[in-house]
């Protein structure tokens, strides 16, 4: 695993983060990972004004991940009452499968343990993503059994509409 370094994200990176979600999930770049959700759904994964809006939320911030300099990685780390929530994890593509992600998420927990004394972590995934549904299980998070539908109305050129947002949810304390 690389020696990454890691810290939030300052209000200049909000276009950097944007770019970055996007090489992740989208686009002939993401084709090179295994993060891809091209087979799922077309269009922006999200945008500079997503990222700007939830930078601006109270208890949210994005989590950087920089190897000697580069950014290589990003997710959104949000306190939710006693907890916090993990999404738009992103790693740069042609970097995936090198232990990045798994050095992110684990400085995520960190953090919010740290910070926000959170009990747990949670997220949503894309049901039918088993997996990563699987490779976050190896790492202590579990199915809920709760999920929510997915926002179909902001992807109306989706390729699929036969799944929906599952919940997992990992113990911090």
């Amino acid at each position: 695993m690389p020696d990454l370094d890691f810290r939030f994200a300052a209000y200049g990176e909000v276009p950097a983060v944007a770019a970055l979600i996007e090489r992740a999930y989208r686009g002939p770049e993401a084709a090179a990972g295994w993060t891809t959700e091209t087979h799922l759904l077309t269009g922006p994964r999200s945008s500079v004004a997503e990222v700007e809006r939830l930078f601006g939320e109270p208890d949210s911030g994005f989590v950087l991940a920089f190897d000697d300099g580069e950014l290589v990685g990003c997710a959104l780390l949000q306190r939710r009452g006693g907890a916090a929530y993990f999404g738009m994890f992103s790693v740069q593509p042609s970097r995936q499968t090198e232990g990045v992600g798994r050095g992110l998420l684990a400085a995520c927990e960190a953090m919010a343990r740290d910070m926000w004394s959170a009990n747990a972590m949670s997220m949503s995934v894309i049901s039918l993503r088993d997996d990563l549904i699987e490779w976050y299980e190896r790492r202590g998070y579990v199915r809920t059994g709760a999920g929510e539908p997915f926002p179909f109305h902001e992807h109306p050129d989706a390729r699929r509409t036969d799944f929906e947002l599952t919940e997992l949810r990992k113990q911090l304390l």
